[in-house]
C-alpha cells in the first residue's frame, strides 16, 4: 500500500513468525537425517543388471548406494540368483555366499546339457586339428589363435592330463 506522502509502507505477505519456525524445523529435520544416515549401519545387495547381478554396498534399505569394488557386474542368469535381488546381506562375503552354491548349480546343470553335443563335435575335430596344425606349422597365417583355442578345448572335452576338471 502507499501513503499519499513521500513515505512508502510495504505490506508483507510471509508471516515472518511462520518463517522463522519453518526454518528451525527444517533445520531440525535436516540435523536428524543426516545423524539416521550415518548411525543406519551399511548393508549389502544385489541389483539386477542386464545378463547378471552387481552386487552394492548402501544405507537406509538400498536407497543411497553404490557398487562394491570388484563386484559392479557379476554375470549370471540362473532364476535362482535373480530372487537375491534386493535382499540385505551383513557382509559381502554373506552375499557372495549366498550366490555361489546358486552359480555352482546352475553351471554345474549347464555343462551336464552341453556334454553330449560337446563329445560329437569333439570326434569332429579330431580330423580338422592335426590339418590345423600341419597349416601354422607351414606358416600359413590366421590359424594361430583357432589351434591354440581348440586343443585347449580338445584337452578339456576329450580328456587329457594337461587340462583342468570342467565337468
Amino acid at each position: 500500500m502507499q501513503g499519499t506522502g513521500k513515505t512508502r509502507i510495504v505490506v508483507s505477505g510471509i508471516n515472518r513468525s511462520l518463517l522463522t519456525k519453518g526454518a528451525a524445523a527444517l533445520a531440525v529435520i535436516l540435523v536428524v537425517g543426516v545423524l539416521v544416515l550415518f548411525t543406519t549401519p551399511t548393508h549389502y545387495y544385489f541389483r539386477a543388471e542386464p545378463g547378471g547381478l552387481g552386487l552394492c554396498q548402501g544405507r537406509l534399505w538400498g536407497m543411497i548406494g553404490s557398487a562394491v569394488p570388484g563386484y559392479g557386474f557379476i554375470p549370471a542368469t540362473a532364476e535362482g540368483a535373480r530372487a537375491l535381488v534386493g535382499k540385505p546381506f551383513a557382509t559381502p562375503e554373506e552375499a557372495l555366499k549366498a550366490l555361489r552354491p546358486i552359480l555352482e548349480q546352475a553351471a554345474r546343470d549347464g555343462v551336464q546339457a552341453v556334454t553330449a553335443k560337446e563329445k560329437e563335435l569333439a570326434e569332429a575335430y579330431k580330423t580338422v586339428l592335426p590339418n590345423l596344425q600341419g597349416a601354422k606349422l607351414l606358416g600359413v597365417q590366421g590359424y594361430e589363435a583357432r589351434v591354440e583355442a581348440l586343443e585347449k578345448w580338445m584337452a578339456v572335452v576329450v580328456g587329457s592330463p594337461k587340462a583342468s576338471p570342467a565337468h
